[in-house]
């Protein structure tokens, strides 16, 4: 797979080799959607795992994580097992966590599961901009939201804003267009499938990468389905242009 250069320091823990997330600013806020210190702890650990500051060939320990976090143990190492029992994360004895190897393989599959998702949801959210286009003009802001911060964050050569962005985006389209479910649903295939730009590359195809979210809200605007259709299924396949490099 394609990864970043980034890499997360060393954390000083029981596990030897393993290693905490990234500084203290990759860490959000928690949400008031996130009632319980598990669901706090799952949606800092999914964010690090978003914007790479959790490396595939590394171990973790939950208490490193713990520390790092500033929280307490037991919500961390629930959250790591909600990943493990999803296939995210698995689990090392005697060590700690560490993140499922992705094969390009398994990324193709991945991308055509969301794909799945991913139409239907722009052929709704089309449909409703044609019937009812001031019913759908929040969700149609809160997209354009998204899509215009992946790309500012693209052109300013933030990857982390870019994928924290695009994140946002991709999950607000399945909830808008399908519901929740399919939102969470196709999250956790984005997780699982960690593709990140290397940092010399980074700024070009994020930036094209954007480029396409900002128009697949204007084809929805336009409540053009076909093409809109296929718009975000090529944006879904962020790796091949990584590839393409």
């Amino acid at each position: 797979m394609v990864t970043s250069e980034s890499a997360a320091p060393e954390a000083k823990g029981p596990a030897s080799g393993s290693r905490a997330l990234g500084g203290a600013t990759s860490i959000p806020a928690r949400p008031e959607t996130a009632p319980t210190l598990r669901e706090h702890a799952l949606v800092v650990i999914r964010h690090a795992i978003t914007t790479g500051d959790l490396a595939e060939d590394t171990t973790y320990s939950a208490a490193g994580l713990a520390k790092q976090l500033g929280m307490s143990l037991s919500p961390v190492r629930e959250a790591m097992m909600s990943l493990v029992a999803e296939g995210t994360v698995e689990a090392v004895p005697n060590r700690g966590f560490r993140l499922v190897p992705v094969t390009r393989e398994d990324l193709e599959e991945i991308i055509r599961i969301r794909a799945l998702l991913a139409g239907p949801a722009v052929e709704a959210l089309c449909d409703r901009a044609r019937e009812d286009p001031v019913a759908n003009a929040s969700a149609l802001g809160d997209l354009r939201r998204h899509a215009e911060a992946a790309l500012a964050a693209a052109h300013e050569d933030d990857t982390v804003g870019f994928m924290t962005a695009d994140r946002l985006f991709h999950e607000h389209l399945l909830e808008h267009g399908l519901g929740r479910r399919a939102a969470d649903i196709s999250l956790r295939l984005r997780d699982q499938s960690r593709v990140f730009a290397a940092h010399s590359i980074a700024a070009i195809v994020d930036a094209e990468s954007a480029q396409q979210i900002v128009d697949l809200v204007g084809l929805i605007e336009a409540g053009r389905s076909t093409e809109a259709q296929a718009l975000v299924v090529d944006n879904l396949f962020y790796f091949r242009r990584a590839e393409n490099f």
